[in-house]
């Protein structure tokens, strides 16, 4: 066994080398094998998928004999429409048997120019379990045989058979407060003592409700024997086969009494990552940041996961504002089971100057493989929000202003353009008092709106993101937009605005809002939604009482 370790290490060594000497790798066409660790006589299964219109069983698989039999291959293609598009995935399945132990690798294919990911391949010795006389065997068996209440437990449940079986059943699986969720079944073949075995393996992620003593019930399987050649009504059936497996006693502990968190998280692992739409150090006023958290749980399901937010201290901070957005909570299969995933994303608006520091962001989680307490944790954040820097447009050059206030030395004439302009500046003058007295009179039929700095600033940001096609940037500038002419009331979401719009402007909020969750963001298209903007007047009304004043691009 020393031996055979040390010449796995050696192999893994060299197949690190292997990936740095293939260096990028094309994701277009994604490799997966079904298991990783296996031993001699046994098999895997390969799958390779494609859905840009690539050809799998194209592919060069030369590379790939040298350390692998291909045993059995099957192609398939399967069509949908996603937005109106034909989207066509084309798999091939590749079942492999290894030429060899230790440390394998699938290699990197070639497809057109474009590399495949490897990936790594364990292979031990051939098994010395001798299985006895008998045909089929049936069992059951956990990875673990005590654990915490909401902790994942995996429950497998093999069929070997040397012979061809029909009509296979196996009973329910019906476990008293536990919640169950079925993962992928396998399929392998195993050769041992000179005969060959097909393997079916079906996993259950369990997770126990309650502590105490968990008890998995006797699962039946029933079948009959398929009989070489056939009768005139088909399939000659040989003996019926029925077998059953034992109980399995598991033992639930309770929640350790010096856990500190509200929400009791078991789990092999919990990642936290937070990212940043701008950075939250350099804005300003009216300026907004979008703060996306992810939370990564393997071992726990995703509705297991609390929400997480930037103010989990509960403290006010006058002057910022957190608008929450969509959320997402999946779960996937990873080899050792369930993997909890959850997404939250809250949009930062900053409406006074200043600097504020975001807690840090702590999750007390349970390690199930150590059985210690381990924190997750998110560094605290430094906000700075600058005053905005408002230029006059009747601002003159320093050399200009120099000009005006010489004193000394003669004065030359003025020349006629020069009383020409000067003219001009009275008359400008005058009219401009004129026009100010006439909207004097004129005020008690149309609300007087006064332009915002930062309401302009919304609007330019506005337009850069719908001229530059920037979905995340268009929506972080509508709602800073729309909750300042909103004020004093908040727009939380594009679907709270869109609620307020006309049906044409509505219907391109909600576009906007569909493209930041879906696979169609680089394809939105913004000079409609900004055109709408422009010429929008509803909004402002139902939302303030106030008429929208619009400033030209």
């Amino acid at each position: 066994m020393k031996i055979f370790a040390g010449k796995l290490k050696l192999r893994a060594l060299m197949l690190v080398c292997l990936w740095a000497v293939v260096g990028t790798v094309d994701a277009r066409i994604t490799v997966e094998a079904d298991r990783t660790d296996i031993a001699m006589g046994e098999t895997l299964r390969l799958t390779l998928t494609a859905n840009e219109g690539e050809r799998p069983d194209e592919i060069d698989l030369t590379q790939l004999e040298r350390d692998f039999e291909i045993l059995q291959r099957s192609s398939a293609t399967s069509a949908r429409i996603v937005g109106g598009e034909q989207n066509v995935t084309r798999t091939l399945e590749l079942e492999l048997a290894p030429k060899r132990d230790g440390l394998l690798a699938i290699p990197a294919l070639n497809y057109s120019g474009r590399r495949t990911t490897p990936v790594a391949i364990k292979v031990g010795p051939q098994s010395d379990t001798v299985l006895g006389n008998e045909l089929v065997y049936f069992d059951a068996s956990v990875n673990k045989d005590e654990a915490y209440v909401q902790a994942q437990i995996i429950l497998t449940i093999t069929l070997q058979q040397a012979i061809n079986l029909d009509n296979r059943a196996i009973s329910d699986l019906d476990i008293p407060n536990t919640y169950t969720e079925a993962l992928e079944q396998k399929t392998y073949q195993r050769r041992v003592g000179g005969r060959l075995w097909q393997v079916t393996e079906l996993r259950y992620a369990l997770f126990p409700q309650q502590s105490g003593n968990l008890t998995i019930p006797s699962i039946s399987f029933s079948g009959r024997e398929l009989l070489p050649g056939r009768s005139l009504l088909g399939a000659r059936l040989g003996r019926r086969i029925a077998l059953q497996t034992q109980p399995i006693e598991i033992t639930v502990n309770a929640v350790p009494a010096d856990f500190p968190g509200d929400v009791w998280l078991p789990a092999e692992n919990i990642a936290l990552t937070s990212t940043w739409s701008s950075a939250p150090d350099r804005l300003t006023i009216g300026d907004s940041s979008t703060r996306t958290i992810e939370m990564t749980a393997r071992g726990l399901q995703g509705s297991q996961l609390p929400p997480i937010n930037s103010l989990m201290d509960g403290a006010i901070r006058p002057g910022l504002k957190f608008y929450p957005d969509q959320e997402t909570i999946q779960q996937r299969e990873v080899p050792s089971g369930i993997e909890g995933y959850r997404l939250q994303s809250e949009a930062l608006v900053a409406t006074t100057s200043g600097s504020w520091s975001l807690p840090e962001v702590t999750i007390p989680w349970w390690n199930t493989n150590t059985d210690t307490l381990e924190y997750a944790r998110l560094p605290a954040v430094q906000i700075n929000i600058g005053a905005p820097t408002v230029t006059s447009v009747l601002d003159a050059p320093s050399s200009v202003v120099a000009d005006f206030g010489r004193e000394s030395g003669p004065q030359p004439l003025l020349w006629p353009w020069q009383l020409t302009a000067a003219a001009g500046w009275c008359l400008a003058g005058l009219l401009g008092g004129l026009l100010w007295r006439t909207r004097g009179r004129t005020g008690s039929s149309q609300l007087n709106t006064k332009p915002h700095a930062a309401n302009n600033r919304s609007l330019v940001s506005l337009r850069l993101a719908c001229n530059s096609n920037d979905p995340a940037a268009a929506r972080d500038a509508l709602l800073a937009w729309a909750n300042h002419r909103a004020q004093p009331m908040t727009v939380m979401s594009l679907d709270a605005l869109a609620k307020t719009c006309s049906p044409a402007l509505a219907q391109e909020v909600r576009r906007l809002d569909a493209s930041l969750w879906g696979k169609d963001a680089q394809s939105w298209q913004g000079d409609k939604l900004f055109s709408l903007v422009k010429g929008e007047d509803g909004p402002a009304r139902a939302l303030a009482g106030e008429t929208l004043t619009l400033y030209p691009s």
